[in-house]
């Protein structure tokens, strides 16, 4: 074998060395980018449906403020302390207006 025919063989190897390692390079490569695009497409559906998720939850916290409100209006009605303050400020009212009528009446001999 001359130095030649060794030479030959040993750029043959690395030639083919070198192809391999490309062709690994360039598979590794196209899987990851396919990796990133089937990540970055999962990415943006978690991020709509956060979106989404976030959307009703501003609508089930005014919901539940509305029915908070209407809960304290039923809740008043069926105690009756609205009514019974509107009844005592009817009642003073008109205790006043009674008081200066009978002060300011004249006396019948």
């Amino acid at each position: 074998m001359t130095l030649l025919t060794f030479a030959g063989w040993a750029f043959g190897a690395l030639a083919t060395v070198g192809a391999l390692a490309a062709a690994y390079v360039r598979v590794r490569s196209s899987v990851d980018n396919q990796t990133a695009e089937i990540w970055k497409g999962e990415a943006e559906a978690q991020k709509a449906r956060a979106d989404r998720l976030e959307a009703q939850l501003e609508e089930l916290c005014g919901r539940v403020a509305r029915l908070e409100a209407e809960n304290r209006h039923l809740s008043d009605l069926v105690t009756g302390q609205a009514a019974i303050a509107e009844l005592k400020a009817i009642v003073v009212a008109q205790h006043q207006e009674l008081s200066s009528l009978i002060r300011t009446a004249p006396v019948a001999e």
